[in-house]
């Protein structure tokens, strides 16, 4: 049966970046897949996404509305409207097969999948599945995991870990610890720190580093990269008061994890995957507010398995960070060991992986 395949990557970065890299590879194997044409479903605010500025397929966008601030009343007459438009879109392109990356956006193309009894696929990136996956798992063909899902959710359908699919313009060109490898031979080199609060920032993460920086021993012995979030770049560069080379945002990731050997970060299952796809050890403080804390539960799975430490905090005492910094500049082996549990953790060929439990040759 030839396919007609539409990837439902709205929400945030984390549900995009994945959807993408499913689309490349579908994209590049149409062939191979017994794929006719492919789309991706997103929302509108999304527009100025990087991930879909130049995306590798057809973008059919709609302005499905958050529940949060509307009346009870109005939310389900707009809704409607938007799933109209979606089913009128998706039986003038004859699709075939749907995949929800997660996310209130995904919900017209799921009840579309649902409802014309189309092929469903769900992709679920964190250790705590989301509520569009614990909802409508039964209704789905097969679940594509990140990572383990937590002993106490049961999913009800086939299911199997594969990974966070990875977008190509990420992959790095060796997969190594090279990063890491010189530190471990000599302590009289700098450590690179490159500071992740996601595609919004953190300003927690921002005013831990710029008091970390203002420790003697640290501002020797380490040189920090921040990337602020655009909202946050301006008082951050005000505050700032050691040497560090501070970003708004960077399109460009590859550059940034190849001049990394360590990374600071929140706990999203994308910052993950890529640092995990370039061996680098971690220190992860996730986000307290995330739903169902499923931050919390993707840094305790790092951390069990080696690749990274977690500091559990709401605060921007740097003292736990400073030591888990100088610990591992005086115990070099620390983050070499790190590096390869970072590496091992990871799978470069998630997105093809992925396609190909979905649509078997």
């Amino acid at each position: 049966m030839i396919e007609n395949v539409v990837i439902s990557a709205g929400g945030t970065g984390g549900h995009i970046s994945p959807g993408v890299a499913l689309a490349e590879i579908l994209v590049q194997k149409k062939e191979s897949f017994s794929v006719s044409s492919v789309y991706i479903h997103s929302l509108y605010r999304n527009k100025d996404n990087p991930d879909l500025i130049a995306p590798p397929c057809p973008v059919l966008w709609h302005n499905v509305p958050q529940f949060k601030g509307l009346k009870i009343l109005i939310f389900p007459i707009l809704f409607f409207i938007e799933f109209i438009k979606t089913v009128i879109s998706f039986q003038k392109r004859k699709i075939t097969t749907v995949i929800g990356m997660g996310g209130y956006s995904s919900l017209p193309s799921i009840l579309y999948a649902i409802l014309f009894r189309k092929k469903l696929f769900l992709c679920e990136q964190n250790c705590i599945p989301g509520k569009i996956t614990r909802i409508f798992q039964t209704f789905s063909n097969k679940i594509a995991l990140s990572f383990p899902i937590v002993q106490s959710i049961n999913l009800r359908v086939e299911n199997k870990v594969i990974g966070n699919p990875i977008r190509n313009r990420i992959i790095p060109e060796h997969l190594n610890i090279r990063q890491n490898e010189n530190l471990h031979d000599s302590k009289k080199n700098i450590v690179n720190v490159l500071v992740l609060g996601g595609s919004q920032g953190a300003r927690q993460l921002n005013n831990m580093i710029i008091k970390t920086m203002e420790n003697v021993e640290i501002a020797q012995k380490f040189r920090f990269r921040l990337l602020t979030g655009n909202a946050l770049y301006e008082e951050t560069i005000d505050k700032a008061k050691g040497p560090a080379e501070i970003i708004s945002y960077a399109n460009d990731m590859k550059p940034n994890y190849e001049w990394a050997n360590i990374v600071v970060a929140r706990s999203g299952a994308g910052v993950l995957a890529e640092c995990l796809m370039y061996g680098l050890p971690m220190i992860l403080i996730p986000y307290p507010f995330a739903a169902d804390n499923h931050q919390k539960e993707n840094a305790e799975f790092v951390e069990r398995e080696g690749a990274a430490v977690t500091i559990h905090s709401t605060s921007e005492d740097p003292t736990e960070l400073v030591r888990h910094l100088l610990n591992w500049k005086s115990n070099p082996t620390i983050m070499k060991e790190m590096g390869h549990n970072s590496l091992r953790l990871s799978n470069v060929n998630a997105a093809y992986q992925t396609v190909l439990y979905f649509l078997p040759h």
